[in-house]
């Protein structure tokens, strides 16, 4: 049986090939070794397995194209670890991430995940780090954890909440954690633990589509039901949301719009010193 500090780093892969070896590698590299790196080949029309091959460490699984939700579930379900981390396949972990996530959850006993920051490969851009006050209500206002490659999670209140929503496109993550976050405390560390990584084909450059599934997500929490505050919070959290304008074509919009929406809702940047944080 693994030890309950066990890791295992989760990478979905579809159509990413070409950022899969720095992934895998960044993950291998650790400053705590991984119990557990299992890379799911989601119906990628080009063969992953030489990758098995060259990387013995790695468990390559393969399916079907289901999403990113399902690739990340079907990690989550074949994990032995205790804890998991989901690495997009395009994303790289930094040597700290294992070690940072595990002194965290050792901080908050309790907690379903917990997360830090991360930097944009392209110029090494300090992404603002919010530190909740209120983690429920914060969350229901706005993804705080903004990249999933920043989160550890405990696996087992992950797979008691079944896991992410294969029926989201976008946003499945947020969605995870507002599950999570009805019945478990969650918890923040200031160490960057992720570089997420530029390029053409990024997801979250169709701000229209991230805008549609943002609200999505907001109407599924809403109708399994919120307390008073939650509701008021929730609120909040549509109001700032109408003022996030798709204009999908500019260069760097998700950090200009993500910095606007998180400020109209007052939560204060933490950076850590000695980072780079600078306007994009």
């Amino acid at each position: 049986m693994l030890p309950g500090s066990s890791v295992a780093v989760v990478i979905p892969c579809y159509r990413q090939r070409n950022f899969l070896a720095r992934a895998i590698e960044s993950a291998l590299d650790q400053s705590v070794r991984a119990a557990e790196i299992i890379v799911v080949d989601d119906g990628n029309e080009e063969d992953l397995s030489d990758f098995a091959s060259s990387y013995p460490a790695i468990t390559l699984l393969r399916q079907a194209n289901r999403g990113l939700a399902g690739a990340r579930n079907a990690g989550l379900r074949a994990a032995r670890a205790y804890k998991i981390i989901f690495l997009d396949a395009d994303d790289r972990l930094c040597p700290n991430a294992i070690q940072a996530g595990l002194d965290c959850f050792e901080a908050n006993r309790g907690a379903a995940f917990v997360y830090g920051a991360y930097v944009e490969e392209r110029g090494l851009v300090r992404r603002e780090l919010f530190m909740p006050t209120n983690q429920r209500l914060d969350l229901l206002r706005f993804n705080c954890v903004a990249m999933i490659g920043t989160a550890m999670f405990e696996r087992a209140p992950l797979l008691e909440v079944g896991g992410f929503d294969e029926s989201l496109l976008m946003c499945e993550d947020w969605d995870a954690y507002l599950r999570l976050s009805r019945s478990h405390p969650f918890a923040v560390h200031p160490n960057i633990v992720a570089n997420y990584v530029l390029h053409d084909g990024n997801m979250s450059k169709d701000v229209r589509e991230l805008k549609r599934w943002m609200g999505l997500v907001r109407e599924k929490e809403r109708d399994r039901g919120l307390a008073d505050d939650e509701l008021g919070a929730w609120r909040q959290g549509g109001s700032a949301l109408r003022a996030i304008y798709p204009e999908a074509t500019l260069q760097g919009l998700m950090a200009r719009a993500f910095r606007k929406f998180s400020r109209s809702l007052g939560f204060k940047p933490y950076v850590p010193p000695g980072t780079v944080n600078r306007p994009l």
